[in-house]
């Protein structure tokens, strides 16, 4: 099963996987796999300062940036100065929605009813995952 709290450090996630009776340990790619879950065609992708940054579209039309961190390496404020020194603003219009995993304190914006700019990759890949309502 998904173990969210290895989200910590993304780039060195590993599962147990079975195959018949063997059982290895594999290690599984969080970010193409969120990228794939999304549905996002990927424009860009970078790995900047300990940060990968990918920026996309999703079939609705939606852009997006997507922030990945090691969190045993990066705190919320190393994000926020990132976040600046890379020209991001939440409340611009360049971005329809920004991904980042772990909890951080970028300033979020309510857009609609139960739609957010920010939002917490953990959240958005166990509902990927497992919400299958509209499968």
């Amino acid at each position: 099963m998904l173990n969210l709290d290895e989200f910590k450090n993304p780039f060195d996630y590993k599962m147990k996987i079975t195959n018949g009776t063997e059982t290895k340990i594999q290690k599984v790619d969080l970010v193409e796999t969120f990228n794939y879950l999304l549905g996002l065609h990927v424009k860009q992708m970078d790995f900047i300062r300990g940060f990968q940054v990918i920026k996309g579209e999703l079939r609705s039309g939606e852009k997006v940036l997507i922030i990945w961190r090691n969190l045993l390496e990066t705190t919320n404020e190393d994000l926020e100065k990132f976040f600046v020194k890379q020209g991001y603003n939440t409340r611009d219009s360049e971005f329809d929605r920004i991904y980042v995993n772990g909890d951080n304190h970028l300033e979020n914006l309510k857009l609609e009813e139960n739609k957010w700019k920010v939002v917490l990759i953990e959240e958005e890949f166990k509902r990927l995952m497992f919400d299958v309502r509209d499968v």
